[in-house]
């Protein structure tokens, strides 16, 4: 009996988990025979279910989801909901593990923890940075490594791992012109899927839609109670609230709710309309002209898609530190305001007024994320780089490699 050859993804954060389930399912169509495992080590994982990567580790979930080093106060929350000891679960399980390959989608930490399997390759997705981020000689200490591509993660990834996959050309150059030869760019995996057909949803007014990306975090719900009292200043305008599928939310207060034109439930006010819909989210942002968020990746992919964002803070984690850094990677793609309705109308009109601004943006949103098709293109380029040691892993007659042990949440 022969073996299938094994690949573990490892990913930390929401972003990365759905930059992982792409790749995971590139190449699973490519090679159907791989043993795909993912490690999800910041919350559930929720982006792999119904994947082909088998979710696997300790599940956690912890008080910043993700953003601990953002502040002192949230450090402090992480660590007295177990942290630590959460950690060293999954040290222990990944030096414990035994795949043919890794892959690590995620920045420097991600990156530190691929190098605990006893693995025959590595190779790595950096998501988070880019040369393009103004003001990365600024900050220090563990900001550093969310602002530049630091010495210690060069020397980390040049020694390594086998290819580096950058989100951009320029990044990748920058990467091979200090030592890094394997860095290259073949398009950006978190920009695959969303060339859909819009949401159905009329436009009334004439003007453009407003997608709401509250995000996925504990802060949500405050941050969309912002966002109704901006549209309603905004009235009239309709918006679309594309929703996980968990519970939907609650009807605001001053809102009444009636069923939908897609199946889900419509929000009403004074000529504002939100419509709630569970998931198409790459529907709603090809139906939309501007967003309004307090999110992460959904911001990226909103300014790659052309749609340019209105942010402001929100919640413990997603700090004016946080927001600065995604301006200074997202440019012009997204514009900064305080967290206030009246700030957030201001600027969502001046965007639904201004076509050519608007246009502008886009155009600044698309040129910073890069093109689609990453994920099919990294997948190949992987496997063909693998492909001896993954031939050899499934002539073995051993069995297949053991890989980290099964949560009991395992998909």
């Amino acid at each position: 009996m022969t073996s299938r050859p094994s690949l573990l993804l490892l990913s930390n954060g929401h972003g990365e988990d759905v930059v992982g389930a792409r790749l995971a399912r590139e190449l699973s169509a490519l090679r159907p025979d791989l043993d795909l495992r993912a490690f999800p080590t910041v919350g559930p994982g929720r982006a792999y279910r119904g994947g082909p990567a088998r979710r696997v580790g300790p599940l956690r979930s912890l008080p910043s989801e993700g953003l601990t080093f953002e502040r002192h106060d949230v450090l402090g929350a992480d660590l007295r909901a177990g942290l630590i000891p959460s950690t060293l679960s999954q040290l222990r399980d990944l030096r414990a593990s035994r795949p043919d390959v890794v892959l690590a989608v995620g920045d420097v930490w991600i990156e530190t923890l691929g190098t605990l399997p006893r693995a025959r390759l590595r190779y790595a997705v950096q998501t988070l940075l880019s040369v393009r981020m103004a003001g990365e000689r600024h900050r220090w200490g563990i900001g550093a490594f969310r602002e530049r591509f630091t010495l210690a993660e060069r020397t980390l990834l040049r020694t390594a791992y086998r290819r580096v996959y950058l989100r951009d050309e320029a990044s990748a150059a920058a990467l091979r012109d200090r030592g890094v030869r394997q860095a290259r760019s073949l398009g950006n995996p978190m920009m695959d899927g969303l060339d859909v057909a819009p949401l159905p949803l009329p436009l009334p007014h004439g003007a453009p839609g407003v997608v709401l990306l509250p995000g996925g975090r504990g802060y949500a719900t405050d941050a969309l109670r912002v966002m109704l009292d901006a549209l309603n200043r905004l009235a009239p305008v309709v918006a679309a609230l594309p929703w996980p599928g968990d519970a939907p939310p609650a009807v605001p207060p001053g809102w009444r709710a009636d069923e939908g034109p897609l199946g889900g439930i419509a929000w009403h006010r004074d000529g504002a309309v939100v419509h709630v819909v569970e998931g198409r989210f790459e529907e709603a942002l090809a139906w939309a002209g501007v967003a309004i968020g307090t999110s992460g990746t959904a911001h990226e992919q909103a300014a790659g898609r052309g749609v340019p964002v209105v942010a402001f803070p929100c919640g413990p984690s997603y700090r004016p530190s946080f927001l600065a850094r995604q301006r200074r990677l997202l440019g012009d793609a997204v514009e900064v305001v305080a967290a206030d309705g009246g700030a957030v109308a201001e600027a969502v009109r001046a965007l639904i007024v201004r076509p050519a601004e608007r246009a502008r943006r886009a155009r600044a949103g698309a040129e910073r994320m890069g093109p689609a098709g990453g994920g099919r293109r990294v997948a190949a380029d992987l496997l063909a780089d693998a492909a001896e040691v993954l031939d050899h892993a499934a002539d073995a007659p051993n069995g297949p490699a053991r890989v980290a042990s099964p949560s009991g949440d395992s998909t």
